[in-house]
């Protein structure tokens, strides 16, 4: 495997005793086909996100992919997913005793490339990427939140006031996440768009929004709020805005069946 574009692998595995061990079998075949490999846990990944990869393993559950689509801006490397977890949106069912043909065909180029759009959101200084949501949610969950909204499409421009207790904005791979749980719209993972959703809205007649991938949402929270990426607490707000488009630094991942899945799959999955 001398002349393959993956001469040096990153497996990021989550820190339990079934994932170390798949993550361990993975670069022990890895090294046995000459390729280099460094291994870390996923929230030491941090240490590493400055150095290059042409492929990067992912050992663990939807909550690994998030973290690490998180932390990763730039152009995205290749992206194994490789099940181990409780919660598995984001994988393909790779049963271990068949994992390392799975590699083989990943360096024989037998596999194709989905492609899982994200948005950026910018808040004082910081820059983030989301593949679920953003949630801007207001921090005493015993009185209802103050929120404004600008949004920018690319032919109207709109400023709406909500009372509720939260605002989720996210890329459609989120759809299918918290927005879904909050009686948010269902849209297929690969589509680009963005969507806009509420939590306990007092206007009974406010419906979630789905907007065309190439606009802007303003989110200013009247409120003192907590600013959530993708499950993870970020900061706390207040009169500071959260601006949300999309982004161009889309995740690659390596698929090996076509469709991966469709939205009744999802649907049923959900409702188990």
């Amino acid at each position: 495997m001398s002349g393959s574009v993956f001469n040096s692998v990153l497996v990021i595995f989550k820190p339990s005793q079934k994932c170390i061990e798949t993550a361990k079998k993975t670069s022990d075949y890895l090294r046995r086909l000459g390729v280099e490999v460094e291994t870390i846990w996923v929230d030491d990944f941090i240490r590493l996100e400055s150095r290059s990869f042409p492929l990067i393993v992912l050992v663990g559950g939807d909550g690994t992919f998030l973290r690490f689509s998180r932390l990763t801006n730039g152009e995205s490397p290749l992206i194994l997913p490789i099940p181990c977890g409780r919660r598995l949106a984001f994988y393909e069912e790779i049963p271990l005793g068949e994992l390392e043909s799975y590699i083989d065909r990943v360096f024989h180029g037998d596999f194709y490339i989905e492609h899982l759009p994200r948005v950026k959101a910018r808040v004082e200084k910081m820059e983030l990427n989301a593949l679920n949501e953003v949630l801007v949610a207001n921090i005493d969950q015993g009185r209802v939140g103050s929120f404004k909204l600008t949004i920018h499409t690319p032919s109207t421009s709109t400023e709406v006031s909500v009372d509720c207790d939260g605002v989720i904005v996210g890329p459609s791979p989120g759809s299918s996440a918290y927005n879904l749980s909050a009686r948010g719209p269902l849209i297929e993972s690969t589509y680009p768009s963005i969507f806009i959703n509420f939590l306990n809205p007092l206007q009974l007649n406010l419906a979630p929004v789905i907007l065309p991938f190439l606009s802007r949402v303003r989110v200013e929270a009247a409120t003192i709020s907590s600013l959530y990426i993708d499950g993870d607490r970020i900061t706390t707000i207040h009169d500071v805005p959260v601006e949300v488009s999309a982004s161009w630094e889309w995740l690659r991942v390596i698929r090996f069946n076509t469709p991966r899945r469709g939205l009744f799959n999802v649907l049923a999955k959900r409702a188990l």
